[in-house]
């Protein structure tokens, strides 16, 4: 289905799944450049450093680093060299100061994939890599009920009663308006091994999610450093276990990321651009709340068409 003219078709399973409440969008610092203007990975490292008063074409590590994207590589290597001894990781400071929740800021992309990533009763089941707060922002802005916040080890098991909201799976920054508390980040390469990898709580609970769920990605690129680990986690678990659901990845085309996308298990929909990927999320969550309604007004207008030019337009 084609919810706009210059958009890209979704897959009729893919709307009847979110329609029934068995889809989860997973969704990354993309979601919150458009609007509400914020950062990159990659942006996020750069003011990091600019903040610090550092540079990784210093150090010859974090240069090779970042380099190859592998940002959360480059800023383990700068926090180990930054960290004063018993004082709090300085990089830390850095990223909760840059990303801090403001006041005003535009969250309507946010609210379409709320009304859009729902359970069986309703309620935002979404699942983000974002820190911010601005998903919890954009429920209580646009009355949204039961839409509590849960961040890392704390998450809800997928399937369970409480499993529903808005989950940070790499953490959360604190809100004292939304009265949330900061909690611990997956932010360097070490945070993502020990999430990964050594402690594996972040694999297990994807794996668990992908048992549960569709996943639909929105807001990275096929070749996200960021998303190294769990890509790889999801690709391996669609080997090793044959019941895990699909993976839906919505993308700006670019060279070759189909191709990308498809080598990862994750079967890609692409746009021309930005305003045509998120202009389709705001036209099929007005189909998601209220299909019946959406599809009369859809009728009428291809019924009528477009208003006939007046005399002086015709003249």
């Amino acid at each position: 289905m084609r919810f706009i003219e210059n958009g890209s078709d979704i897959p009729d399973d893919l709307i009847r799944t979110v329609s029934d409440g068995d889809a989860v969008f997973l969704c990354g610092a993309g979601a919150s450049m458009r609007l509400a203007d914020m950062p990159s990975f990659q942006t996020l490292t750069d003011r990091i450093y600019a903040e610090l008063g550092e540079s990784y074409q210093n150090e010859p590590a974090e240069r090779i680093a970042y380099e190859r994207n592998e940002f959360d590589r480059a800023l383990r290597s700068l926090e180990k060299r930054t960290l004063f001894p018993k004082s709090p990781s300085r990089v830390r400071a850095a990223t909760a100061q840059i990303l801090a929740a403001r006041t005003v800021v535009n969250t309507a992309d946010h609210l379409a994939l709320l009304q859009l990533s729902r359970d069986h009763d309703g309620r935002p089941r979404l699942l983000t890599t974002n820190f911010d707060t601005l998903f919890e922002r954009a429920a209580r802005d646009g009355g949204l009920v039961d839409a509590p916040s849960h961040a890392g080890k704390a998450l809800p098991s997928p399937g369970s009663d409480n499993d529903f909201g808005v989950m940070h799976l790499h953490g959360r920054l604190p809100d004292s308006e939304l009265s949330l508390a900061h909690t611990d980040l997956v932010l360097t390469s070490a945070d993502f091994g020990d999430a990964y990898l050594r402690d594996g709580w972040a694999s297990r609970y994807i794996e668990d999610r992908m048992r549960q769920n569709t996943l639909v990605l929105v807001g990275y690129k096929a070749e996200d450093a960021a998303l190294r680990l769990l890509l790889e986690t999801l690709d391996a678990n669609r080997d090793r276990f044959r019941d895990l659901k699909d993976i839906y990845a919505i993308d700006k085309r670019r060279d070759e990321s189909a191709s990308i996308w498809k080598a990862k298990g994750i079967k890609p929909i692409e746009f021309a651009d930005y305003d045509a990927l998120y202009s389709t999320l705001h036209e099929w969550a007005r189909y998601a709340l209220k299909p019946a309604e959406y599809g009369r007004r859809r009728v009428k207008a291809i019924l009528t068409g477009p208003p006939a030019p007046s005399a002086s337009e015709g003249a």
